[in-house]
């Protein structure tokens, strides 16, 4: 065994002479060194076969430790981690243990600091909305705050214990097309460099320099060393995103410190202390944190940890200052007392509120420019709205909405009432009752020309009650009892512009009055779904496995004059898969039927498939864009749909085509109804862009139907566009 320095002498001596002067000279080398006393430390040797590059040895040696050692973690660690903008200013301070069960990591944060100087609203707003929504799933998460792991990503260790030598994405750093750097096929994308050897009486190491062999990767370079050819350190650059990342260099594998700079951005993480903690305060094997209520706002405990800079320092007290202003009971209270204040104005254009944080009561009543439906049953229509709400100490609330609907055609008055009460927010169970005699569509799932048209609308006076709950991590119900008259609309007069822009479609559904009793359950299961824990609130963050979902609904005949006896069931299964630098897909199936005699069931019970519309391509998960008009089928069904998004996986590689940011889709959607003879297949291939449409993350798209050959000219080619959903950081489809 040799010296690095004497080593690497001699490979590359063996390119320039004869194998008989390399051996001669190697032994006059060695000799004087045997006639000495041994002090030097020597080098673990290096297989490189005639030829090879000594990094591409290195590198291959550092690929088969890295099996060996990465899965080796500690019990558990103490980390700081804080991110900084523009220099000084600081949004986050954190301290935190991450417990290591199964190689996975559990976190426990003992305290947090949010820098943010949330200013109180001290008057109204105007605010004006449209929305079409073709779900009609259970989601008990809908709405729900996102909590600190989603305002700040970065809190969250799990994204932050990442290292580019395996994993293939880190989509918080946008190198979700670069592949590990000491992963299989490295060396096609990847070139490396020995540029660098050091040695001293106890430790050696190697310098590698990386480059990627295409226009998208990482570059920078690593320090491998120690008789495993471990990896200690990487410095890397991937665009305008800076890494670096200091590694143990013995025993347990963990990020010491990591340091991650993106325009103005910088964020650090320090180990603070390995194996000192004795077990977790929490722990569930889907728990990925614990963050408990109450924060440390210590300004000395803090500085503990964060490195003297006195400009920082500076930032921070006079920060702190701003925040305990902002949420001292004067400031609010003067806030409150500034939104309460009554205006001339208020009634006519922003509504009229009162609210008082410190009791948790807030009430509203919308203004009368928003007080008006043009586009009613049976012409204009006057629907205020009164809402409130009260929310508790230990976060239960009580939600309130009536809303009255009064119609000047034909001088009815109707109008709804919905009250719900939290009780249980860490299961996210809660009872609502529903009172309404209202008139409602018959199907969300139609077209955007029946949306409107009075063929789609009964009169529907009900009284409903719901309870949902979260039984065990990943099981919710919702149980529901209704009890509701149903009748058409026949006897009401229309606006004539009605009439002339729906034409026959504005011809009311024609039936018998009927009393409906049902008991509902809905059944959803997320497998192994991950959340983490702020004080009271449970807040789910995702799930590897799709969602099942069961729906059954059961007529209650003779009960309170209840005459329908159906028993309805559908299945669900969906979900959304990333695939790296391939892209996402999202998938939806279903099936459901009736278990009685389908000719007994009322055609509003029926299940409704959704036509598809002129030049819009809508929602692929839940239309068909092919079908011409919406149809419903009392009958067994079986449908599902798929679509891939490749983004710039195929036009990011063409020249010329890659500056414009283009992606690709391809998808396609199947329906089948036996007992009708109904088999409908149709695909798809999409040209998407990408952008940012007023800070909202937006995509548009152009589609072509390749199935069926013999769809209409309207349906063939397609338009649509798909806002970005902020909360569950992902697309709708």
């Amino acid at each position: 065994m040799l010296p690095a320095r004497v080593f690497s002498f001699y490979i590359y001596t063996m390119k320039l002479a004869h194998r008989f002067f390399t051996l001669f000279a190697l032994v006059l080398a060695i000799a004087p060194l045997k006639a000495q006393t041994d002090t030097s430390t020597l080098l673990a040797p290096v297989t490189v076969v005639y030829n090879e590059d000594p990094a591409i040895a290195i590198i291959k040696d550092a690929m088969k430790a890295l099996k060996a050692y990465e899965f080796t973690r500690p019990d558990n660690i103490k980390v700081y981690a804080s991110r900084k903008e523009n220099g000084k200013e600081l949004r986050f301070e954190q301290v935190s243990s991450i417990y290591f069960k199964n190689t996975k990591p559990y976190q426990e944060v003992e305290a947090f600091k949010d820098y943010k100087a949330v200013r109180a609203d001290f008057g109204n707003s105007i605010q004006a909305s449209a929305q079409f929504d073709f779900k009609t799933d259970f989601d008990p998460t809908d709405g729900l705050d996102g909590g600190t792991f989603k305002e700040y990503p970065l809190t969250n260790y799990s994204n932050t214990d990442w290292t580019p030598l395996r994993r293939v994405e880190n989509a918080l750093i946008d190198a979700v097309a670069i592949p590990g750097l000491l992963s299989q096929g490295t060396f096609f994308r990847t070139s490396f460099t020995l540029t660098g050897e050091f040695e001293d009486e106890s430790d050696y190491s190697y310098t590698i320099s990386f480059a990627p062999k295409s226009s998208k990767g990482w570059k920078g370079t690593m320090i491998i060393g120690g008789d495993d050819f471990r990896v200690r350190s990487i410095k890397a650059s991937y665009g305008d995103i800076y890494i670096e990342q200091e590694y143990s260099s013995r025993g347990s594998f963990y990020t010491k410190n990591f340091i991650w700079r993106f325009s103005q951005t910088e964020y650090r993480q320090e180990v603070i202390s390995v194996n000192t903690i004795s077990k977790p305060k929490k722990n569930s094997p889907m728990m990925v944190a614990y963050i408990p209520e109450a924060a440390n706002t210590d300004p000395d405990y803090w500085q503990q940890y964060r490195s003297i800079d006195p400009e920082v320092d500076a930032w921070t007290r006079k920060q702190d200052s701003l925040i305990r202003y902002l949420n001292s009971d004067e400031y609010l209270d003067s806030a409150d007392a500034v939104y309460n204040e009554f205006h001339w104005y208020e009634p006519l254009v922003s509504g009229v509120g009162y609210r008082k944080r410190s009791k948790g009561t807030f009430f509203y009543y919308s203004p009368l420019i928003g007080q008006w439906n043009f586009v009613g049953i049976g012409g204009t229509r006057w629907t205020p709205a009164f809402i409130g709400s009260k929310r508790f100490s230990n976060y239960q609330s009580v939600e309130g909405q009536f809303v009255p609907n009064y119609g000047f055609l034909n001088n009815d008055l109707k109008g709804s009432l919905d009250v719900e009460y939290t009780y249980a927010p860490m299961h996210n169970g809660s009872i609502s009752l529903v009172v309404a005699d209202d008139y409602e569509p018959i199907t969300q799932s139609v077209d955007l020309a029946g949306i409107f048209a009075r063929s789609n609308f009964i009169r529907k006076q009900t009284v409903e009650a719901y309870q949902r709950y979260e039984w065990f991590n990943g099981f919710y119900t919702r149980l529901g009892l209704e009890y509701s008259t149903r009748s058409s609309i026949e006897g009401l007069q229309f606006a004539q512009w009605t009439n002339d822009l729906f034409g026959a479609r504005n011809q009311p559904a024609p039936f018998e009055t009927y009393t409906v009793a049902q008991l509902g359950i809905e059944v959803l299961i997320r497998p192994f779904q991950r959340y983490y824990l702020k004080g009271r609130r449970k807040i789910v963050l995702s799930s590897k496995w799709p969602d099942f979902r069961f729906t059954f609904k059961q007529g209650i005949p003779d009960l309170f004059g209840s005459d329908v006896q159906f028993s309805k069931y559908e299945f669900v299964v969906d979900d959304m898969l990333r695939f790296g630098p391939l892209g996402e897909s999202f998938y939806r199936f279903s099936s459901g039927g009736f278990l009685n005699d389908p000719s007994t069931v009322r055609f509003i019970e029926y299940k409704w498939f959704r036509g598809g519309d002129y030049f819009l391509f809508t929602h692929p998960l839940y239309t068909y864009q092919s079908l011409e008009q919406t149809f419903a089928s009392p009958s067994v069904y079986l449908t599902g749909s798929y679509i891939h998004h490749f983004d710039g996986f195929f036009l990011g590689k063409i020249p010329g085509l890659k500056k414009l940011g283009l992606g690709t889709s391809l998808g396609a959607t199947f329906l089948s109804v036996p007992d009708e003879q109904i088999n409908h297949f149709e695909s798809f291939l999409g040209l998407e862009k990408k952008i940012k449409l007023w800070d909202t993350p937006t995509r548009f798209g152009v589609y072509y139907l390749l199935q069926p050959v013999d769809a209409a000219a309207g349906f063939r080619w397609k338009i649509s566009i798909d806002v970005r959903d902020t909360f569950k950081d992902r697309w709708n489809w």
